[in-house]
């Protein structure tokens, strides 16, 4: 990709089930060797935001259903503990969750610029995780869906550490392991 090129797949129901299938895997797999708070990986992609970019409104779709999939019961990985509605940081109450492994809590946000453009992020609020099993973040970062906003210009201030990644590297790159 060229730094004119924005890291994004078109938007299709197939697009979407790859994405949300591949990321559930990513999950199981985190949850066999530890738990994803363990993962640097996971960490760089479940707190991306616009805002650390200096850029406008700008969502990555991967962030979203890594969050959304991560607080989903069936996983057993990240439990509600409370809402907070009266000092929230986006346009919904902010939700924390916590890890049943290691206890790291995260606080979720979710922000909403118009009907169709509505994302969440994740800030880790306490830290409990100890040493990385996972290998630490290297650029440029794949996603499997990619990045999204209103203005391309914005977007482009988000994207030079991304590139496009079939669900395969997507996977490999989430999953990988130190020493592995």
């Amino acid at each position: 990709m060229t730094k004119t090129e924005i890291p994004r797949r078109q938007l299709t129901v197939e697009s979407t089930d790859l994405l949300r299938t591949t990321i559930v895997s990513v999950l199981t797999e985190m949850l066999k060797e530890s738990c994803p708070c363990h993962y640097p990986r996971f960490r760089e992609l479940a707190t991306f935001l616009h805002d650390n970019y200096n850029a406008g409104p700008v969502f990555c779709a991967d962030t979203n259903y890594l969050i959304s999939s991560s607080t989903k019961k069936e996983l057993n990985y990240l439990t509600e503990t409370k809402r907070i509605s009266d000092r929230g940081l986006g346009d919904y109450d902010d939700i924390v969750y916590c890890c049943s492994k290691c206890s790291t809590t995260y606080r979720q946000v979710t922000r909403q610029y118009s009907i169709n453009f509505e994302f969440l992020y994740f800030i880790i609020e306490d830290k409990k995780f100890g040493k990385d099993v996972g290998e630490k973040v290297v650029r440029p970062f794949p996603l499997l869906q990619g990045i999204f906003g209103f203005d391309d210009t914005e977007i482009l201030k988000c994207s030079k550490d991304y590139t496009l990644s079939d669900s395969k590297e997507f996977y490999n790159y989430l999953t990988k392991t130190v020493g592995q």
